[in-house]
């Protein structure tokens, strides 16, 4: 098996020069390297990845965790796999499906020295169990969590769901419908919260059958846009907690028939890409902030540094599917 020393022996050259060579750290000059990468390529030398991040103890690898691709996923992973290459990081995505085992799976490649820190979009396992692999190395989150030892990039949902409500109420609807996700996640807590102050200020009743929820997000927006096509007394807007889903719906309806939004007003979440192309109005939370944060916190963890993190705005993007609302139905 060719070694370091037989590529030093082929470049005429020293141990050190192709070490600094192949780690790509210390000055090497452009002859010396020239004569390294020609002396690896006639030897066929392929460096020992594994075993130079095990005596460095870092991979300059960071691991990105999600169930799967959804909407705001690719605005995200294209901020976060920016600022990495910025300080000259990589980013291994691994998709979980959910999968516990999977994830579990994933969080031990820190714990084998195969990843610096992970980053988690969508988790499987209960945050204990995550908890446990942050003495392995830095953990962050865009989930909302209170946690000594996971970094969350996550905003104020209560704020950004009730702006959104508000606006719709500024338009003229009264008789509004809500699209939440899991229910046990802290943000979807904060959305409800929202609801029932919004409704208690406003002094509009709240619906139970006009608010719905989902575990995920891949086809829920054309059956919630079917579950809409069946009532009986139809909420005259819809306020989804992310773009992607309320993207679905109004597919969904276009399909059957409807116009939006002349039918059924709509608003979203995210401000992502497909909110832009379909022209939906939304809230946009600085995903991509949200994504240069989570990294500034790990690369500072593992290089003791301070780098600061971005502030955070939350504004509404107003569009094509909130018109003026000129003759709301009773809700009687």
């Amino acid at each position: 098996m060719t070694t370091i020393i037989d590529v030093a022996k082929q470049a005429n050259v020293s141990k050190s020069t192709v070490s600094r060579v192949i780690s790509g750290n210390g000055y090497v000059s452009q002859e010396s390297r020239k004569k390294v990468l020609e002396a690896m390529e006639t030897l066929a030398y392929s460096p020992n990845l594994i075993a130079r991040n095990l005596q460095s103890g870092e991979t300059k690898t960071i691991g990105f965790l999600a169930h799967g691709s959804f909407g705001p996923l690719g605005v995200f992973l294209e901020s976060f796999i920016s600022i990495a290459k910025t300080y000259n990081y990589y980013v291994t995505v691994y998709f979980t499906d959910g999968d516990k085992k999977k994830e579990i799976e994933a969080l031990n490649q820190m714990k084998y020295k195969q990843l610096d820190g992970v980053f988690i979009l969508t988790r499987a396992n209960e945050w204990d169990v995550i908890e446990s692999y942050s003495i392995y190395g830095p953990i962050a989150t865009w989930h909302r969590i209170d946690s000594e030892w996971i970094y969350s990039s996550y905003i104020d949902h209560y704020k950004g769901y009730y702006k959104s409500l508000e606006y719709l109420f500024d338009q003229g609807y009264r008789s509004i419908g809500h699209v939440l996700g899991n229910v046990k996640n802290l943000n979807t807590k904060a959305r409800l919260k929202a609801i029932d102050d919004f409704h208690e200020e406003k002094q509009l009743p709240i619906r139970k059958n006009w608010t719905f929820h989902e575990e995920s997000n891949s086809n829920n927006g054309q059956s919630i846009a079917d579950l809409w096509h069946e009532m009986m007394e139809k909420p005259t807007a819809m306020a989804f907690y992310t773009d992607f889903v309320a993207a679905g719906f109004i597919s969904r309806l276009q399909t059957l028939g409807y116009s939006i939004p002349e039918d059924v007003a709509v608003i979203g979440f995210d401000n992502s890409e497909i909110s832009d192309l379909m022209h939906i109005t939304t809230v946009d939370y600085s995903i991509n902030h949200q994504a240069e944060n989570s990294f500034i916190y790990l690369y500072n963890q593992l290089n003791k540094t301070q780098l600061p993190e971005r502030e955070i705005h939350v504004r509404l993007v107003k569009r094509n599917t909130v018109p003026k609302y000129k003759s709301e139905k009773s809700l009687n």
